[in-house]
């Protein structure tokens, strides 16, 4: 395929206009492939252009990252929820249902089934809109990033266990893992390795029970989900918030944290310049 200006040339079809939302990002770059490709009805094209390579900053600062179920926060004490979805999630059930209903090959289910995808596209793209405008705010503020290296396949493993030993709050654990699954760490996190100037991984090991100010590690800090109330001073915090402390902790060298880490964390550190 051939790409001229806001046009693209698509073989069989001819030139075709090419809507970009925004404008051209790459005014001046050269486009030197295209794809096209169908997803939920519509038709989209995807141009990679060569464009002059820009070198990453590094100011100085490092921030680190809690990332949660539904939200993610920064030891500068910012917190980024992600985009609230209840409502296409529930259409996408009720799309579900009716293709269940409906008879196969019907025009009915036909558009049931386009509706679905178009909604379950939505989805995503607000998702991967989120993942951009995240890890481009926490790039633009630190040039090191400090993320939980996280297992999200072992934390979202099912809970159902076997007939033998059937598991224990099956259903609750099924929707803890929607909830990380739909806040994509994985997504944020390749997003963050070549946007950021330097990210570093660190095991988040007791980085929710410790406390930020005397380091205690205690379970019964947590009081709830949100709330962090340390039963040794009687620190009080947002509880990612506190766990964002911890993890900067661990790369910035406070060897008083050390209680918090055990024998050390396998820290990896990835860095990212653009080439």
């Amino acid at each position: 395929m051939q790409v001229d200006g806001g046009r693209i040339r698509v073989p069989g079809f001819g030139w075709m206009t090419v809507r970009r939302r925004g404008g051209d990002p790459y005014a001046n770059g050269e486009p030197v492939s295209a794809v096209l490709k169908r997803e939920g009805g519509k038709w989209t094209a995807v141009v990679c252009y060569r464009v002059p390579a820009v070198e990453c900053s590094d100011n100085g600062h490092v921030v680190g990252v809690d990332m949660n179920a539904g939200q993610i926060a920064t030891s500068d004490r910012r917190i980024f929820p992600a985009p609230d979805a209840r409502r296409l999630h529930a259409r996408v059930r009720r799309y579900r249902k009716q293709l269940a209903r409906q008879r196969r090959g019907s025009r009915r289910r036909d558009r049931t089934r386009q509706r679905l995808a178009r909604t379950t596209r939505r989805i995503a793209m607000k998702r991967h809109d989120w993942h951009h405008r995240t890890s481009r705010a926490l790039a633009n503020t630190a040039g090191t990033v400090v993320i939980e290296d996280l297992n999200t396949a072992g934390m979202t493993r099912s809970a159902k266990g076997t007939v033998e030993e059937p598991g224990r709050n099956v259903r609750q654990k099924a929707g803890l893992n929607r909830v990380i699954l739909e806040t994509g760490w994985g997504g944020l996190r390749r997003m963050l390795e070549y946007k950021a100037r330097r990210v570093v991984a660190v095991d988040p090991a007791y980085t929710s029970r410790t406390c930020a100010s005397c380091v205690v590690v205690d379970a019964g800090s947590r009081k709830r989900r949100d709330r962090f109330e340390c039963v040794a001073c009687c620190h009080a915090d947002h509880a990612d918030l506190n766990a964002a402390a911890n993890i900067l902790a661990l790369v910035t060298g406070a060897s008083a944290r050390g209680g918090c880490r055990g024998n050390g964390p396998v820290n990896r550190e990835i860095n990212r310049r653009a080439a």
